[in-house]
């Protein structure tokens, strides 16, 4: 890991711990075991880092996301999506709990968007396949529930998270 990742990686851990107004250069040198100008050599200014932070594990997320939604079968497809959440946050949870803290960031919530805006176009013709009557509608029900369950995960234990889980894929089955 290059000096450059070392001070993301740690400014992440700060972030998501303390919150972004809550941790200072200086803090995030001595976790990085860096000076404090090379904190600013690398990235300018604390927002920069934050961009980097965010926008770097948007596309570390989505790399490592390849084909992990992909399913011809439509019930498979909708239970990965109802998954994600806690697939995710298992894999980076500072991450998520710092995208969490960061709602009102612009970045980070065009990131987000970004992220999240094949899903309900997927699940819509995965409902569709299924018989589902408003298969939009079911689409919009299903990410707000997604969301939820993100928010939850980046905030909280995750012990019962696996059996809610599969309670709510009870709820999708083909239609009659």
């Amino acid at each position: 890991m290059n000096r450059k990742q070392l001070i993301a990686q740690a400014a992440l851990q700060l972030f998501a711990e303390r919150g972004f107004e809550n941790t200072s250069t200086a803090l995030i040198a001595k976790a990085a075991e860096v000076s404090e100008a090379l904190i600013f050599k690398h990235f300018g200014n604390k927002d920069h880092l934050l961009d980097y932070i965010i926008r770097s594990g948007y596309k570390r997320i989505i790399e490592q996301g390849r084909g992990r939604l992909p399913e011809k079968a439509p019930l498979e497809l909708i239970y990965r999506i109802i998954d994600l959440p806690y697939t995710l946050v298992q894999e980076e949870p500072a991450f998520w709990k710092l995208q969490n803290r960061l709602v009102d960031v612009a970045v980070a919530r065009t990131q987000h968007e970004r992220f999240m805006q094949p899903l309900p176009g997927l699940l819509s013709t995965a409902f569709q396949q299924l018989g589902y009557q408003e298969p939009d509608k079911e689409a919009r029900l299903l990410m707000l529930l997604v969301e939820v369950l993100w928010k939850s995960l980046a905030t909280q234990d995750h012990g019962d998270i696996p059996e809610m889980l599969a309670f709510i894929k009870t709820k999708y089955q083909p239609q009659t």
